[in-house]
């Protein structure tokens, strides 16, 4: 497998996490995030992601997760772990590092239960 393949591979493994996760938060919490779930099927997850994090503030369903002490459920969580390193660049990585932090997440307790 070549490189573009193993990114588009990954890309697609990101993406469907981040669909696992939409229906695990509207099974446990009943959160059912219409907007966030047609931006992944329009922008595919990668894409989605980069929308999210070039936006100045952390989105509704950010401030929803970190309500319900969910963020490690959140799109930002899922960018940072070290297996989806290379989908991002370090500005996007810093974003949502910045505020997972910024909300109290602690981000390097959650990255050291995460497997590569």
């Amino acid at each position: 497998m070549d490189n573009e393949q193993a990114q588009a591979a990954l890309a697609h493994e990101f993406e469907a996490e981040l669909y696992e996760g939409y229906r695990f938060l509207a099974r446990t919490i009943n959160y059912r995030a219409k907007q966030f779930l047609d931006m992944v099927t329009v922008h595919r997850g990668v894409g989605a992601a980069q929308i999210l994090l070039r936006g100045p503030n952390a989105s509704d369903g950010f401030t929803r997760l970190w309500q319900e002490r969910m963020l490690a459920h959140s799109l930002e969580a899922v960018v940072l772990k070290p297996k989806y390193g290379q989908l991002f660049t370090a500005e996007e990585l810093l974003t949502a590092r910045y505020r997972l932090e910024q909300h109290g997440f602690d981000v390097e307790d959650y990255l050291s239960s995460q497997t590569a």
